[in-house]
């Protein structure tokens, strides 16, 4: 009987352990996302769905998300859009851990992969589509990558954050409007 107790304790130990750890986990993961770009909070899947409807995801569209978090919008564009390819960039720990998890369940290797990198080290060239939902100073950041690598007609939506046209002559806005309380904004690379 005593042994019952001990291994019920240990097991309980061990729980409290990993749920510490699990949260430590996350903790550190939110900060390492507010300093890159954005902490991470994920938005209503309906959101998402309804934004990647505003900006025209197609099936030939080969989408990047850059700070995917858990890569709910790579999934919507993929699952709800067709679309032929979805890429990730997200450099902290918790939401990709999360992201990789529901790829490999969804059954989406095949045309989703999220990269555990920062998205300032994407490679845009072959990305048709650009979805980003991060701080206007690193919407501001990444404007300038978009017109230095980003290919003519490729298109990025923005939500919350517009990127400055005056600053950035090669993209121009397409069009503007309100999903759920966030106003999308979406642009096309000249």
């Amino acid at each position: 009987m005593i042994y019952l107790f001990i291994a019920l304790e240990v097991f309980l130990v061990m729980i409290l352990l990993l749920t510490l750890a699990s949260l430590i986990l996350i903790f550190i993961s939110g900060f390492v996302s507010s300093g890159l770009g954005a902490p991470y909070v994920p938005a209503r899947r309906q959101a998402i769905k309804a934004a990647l409807s505003f900006g025209g995801v197609q099936k030939s569209d080969i989408f990047y998300d850059l700070g995917c978090g858990d890569g709910r919008a790579l999934i919507c564009a993929v699952k709800e859009f067709g679309a032929r390819k979805a890429v990730g960039y997200e450099k902290s720990l918790w939401p990709y851990l999360k992201a990789n998890f529901l790829i490999r369940r969804l059954k989406l290797r095949e045309r989703a992969k999220i990269l555990y990198k920062n998205f300032m080290a994407a490679d845009l060239g072959e990305a048709t589509f650009v979805y980003i939902y991060l701080f206007p100073k690193i919407v501001s950041r990444l404007a300038y990558k978009f017109e230095r690598e980003g290919r003519p007609g490729l298109k990025i939506l923005s939500l919350d954050f517009p990127i400055d046209i005056q600053k950035h002559p090669g993209i121009s806005l397409l069009k503007t409007g309100k999903i759920a309380k966030m106003t999308a904004y979406l642009y096309e690379k000249i």
